[in-house]
């Protein structure tokens, strides 16, 4: 056959439904194939775009039909109907283009029963021009309803768009909502407990969430732009962003406010600063509890000497706190973590895994009973529909009952999904801090201000000051630990 007897099919699904099913797709190949057959075409090739395409997925594969019809010399361009086609001047323009490179070139819309060339009349180009129009308002239309329909669900304090991590999007009582995600939800929150830990950056948090597989909804690792995004995103203090204008949310929170505003403060003091001559130990580690502001550094005849912003009559009245006195505090500190008896840690470490795997036995039963859950509702399910098969039950008590029983499974697979990943984690990094508190004390003096802060910010929960009076606490897991090996020394001693 010539050129001029080939020809390109444009389809186009007009609905979600209609997608899965196919329905709308056969019947617009059924029609466009029948008409191509009548006018003694050949159907070189068949273009698709789904309903459900984004704009930039509908304008590639567009550009890409059209880039096909020039190279291939493909003269006939059929569809169903102009909505079909295109639904946006700008394409109208490219397609009028196409058009005028060549007078045998033909736009086929069969239902509408135009065909559209450059010598055509009048009339045709003004009848292609209203239904474009047409196409053009039906979009504006839908817009607009989806405008409404955004305005109304923000008034109702759910964000009207995908969720970031530690949050997943489920269906309540007919409404899409957005809920905590059992399995990112404590991933993230240790995210931006370690942003906050004096060795991290953006470019290091990049790295983490890679290595505890956060990804991208489409599988793919979160770029650094992205993770700076993610910890500047309040939706997770409850505020909903949309389209630069923010909104009272109804989702729970996962990060405290206190938490995601320090990541904040932190974001906003720019690239982490370089030292090169000054680099003091406890740097944005001291905070003054009396001002609440974090302790700075100057460097005086070889010394270091914090001090804060002052702007309270009590911090005025206090000295300047010399880093000697912190390092001497924190020394002695990681002495006293030093069990005298390395058989006790070797017990605590022993004992702590015999808790976790009883943790892990009870999370396998519950796994099980989870299981035969699903597996009954999926008989209840076949069972129901084979009642619908036989007459049994009407079409639409099918379909209400099979509603039921979808939610219930989602909501059984929802639970099955919290897996023992983050109490393994949490076990890992208790091993760690164990073994951590047994060797600071000897690691601790021979380390470089990096690694001294670092292990400052695993072991200690709080450095403050007031009034010249320096406070050091350390983090919980390790208090405990402080206070089974004192619990050691004093038996030891009365032993003796």
């Amino acid at each position: 056959m010539g050129s001029q007897a080939r020809a390109v099919i444009l389809a186009r699904v007009s609905s979600k439904s209609q997608e899965d099913e196919g329905y709308s797709l056969d019947s617009q190949l059924k029609l466009l194939k029948g008409y191509c057959d009548r006018q003694g075409f050949e159907v070189v090739k068949v273009f698709r775009i789904a309903e459900t395409a984004s704009k930039n997925q509908s304008r590639k594969i567009f550009h890409e039909m059209l880039e096909y019809l020039s190279k291939a010399k493909i003269h006939h361009l059929t569809v169903e109907k102009t909505d079909r086609f295109t639904r946006n001047f700008r394409d109208a323009v490219a397609i009028d283009d196409w058009l005028e490179q060549d007078e045998n070139r033909r736009l086929h819309a069969v239902k509408e029963n135009l065909l559209l060339h450059k010598n055509a009349k009048s009339d045709v180009k003004f009848m292609w021009n209203i239904h474009l129009s047409v196409a053009k308002k039906f979009t504006d239309n839908l817009r607009e309803e989806a405008m409404k329909g955004w305005a109304e669900k923000l008034a109702q304090g759910w964000l009207p768009a995908p969720p970031p991590p530690g949050y997943m999007t489920v269906t309540e009582n007919g409404k899409r909502i957005h809920v905590p995600n059992p399995d990112t939800k404590s991933l993230m929150q240790s995210i931006f407990a370690k942003y906050l830990e004096p060795n991290h950056s953006i470019a290091t948090i990049a790295d983490e969430m890679r290595a505890m597989g956060i990804r991208t909804r489409g599988g793919r690792p979160y770029v650094k732009s992205s993770v700076q995004s993610i910890l500047t995103n309040p939706f997770y203090i409850g505020i909903n962003r949309f389209n630069g204008k923010d909104y009272p949310g109804a989702q729970e929170q996962i990060i405290t406010k206190e938490v995601f505003e320090a990541a904040q403060r932190k974001m906003h003091k720019g690239r982490p600063i370089v030292y090169v001559r000054h680099n003091p130990t406890y740097k944005s580690l001291v905070r003054c509890r009396d001002c609440g502001c974090i302790v700075t550094w100057q460097l005086q005849k070889g010394r270091y000497y914090g001090v804060c912003k002052r702007r309270t009559e009590a911090c005025k009245e206090g000295k300047m706190l010399r880093e000697d006195a912190i390092e001497e505090l924190v020394t002695t500190m990681l002495d006293e973590l030093v069990c005298p008896s390395s058989s006790i840690i070797a017990w605590v470490s022993k004992r702590m895994q015999e808790r976790h795997k009883e943790d892990i036995e009870n999370r396998e039963k519950l796994i099980a009973s989870i299981q035969m859950q699903i597996d009954r509702i999926d008989r209840m399910d076949d069972s129901l529909y084979e009642d619908k098969l036989a007459g049994d039950i009407t079409r639409e008590k099918y379909k209400e009952k099979h509603e039921q029983y979808m939610n219930q499974r989602e909501e059984l697979a929802t639970r099955l999904g919290k897996t023992e990943q983050a109490s393994s984690r949490r076990l890992e990094q208790q091993l760690v801090l164990l073994e951590l508190s047994q060797k600071a004390a000897q690691l601790y003096p021979k380390k470089t201000a990096e690694q001294k802060r670092f292990i400052v910010s695993k072991l200690f929960s709080e450095l403050t000051i007031s009034r010249g009076s320096l406070s050091v606490k350390y983090t919980d897991f390790v208090n405990v630990i402080a206070e089974r090996v004192q619990i050691t020394r004093n038996l030891m001693e009365m032993q003796k």
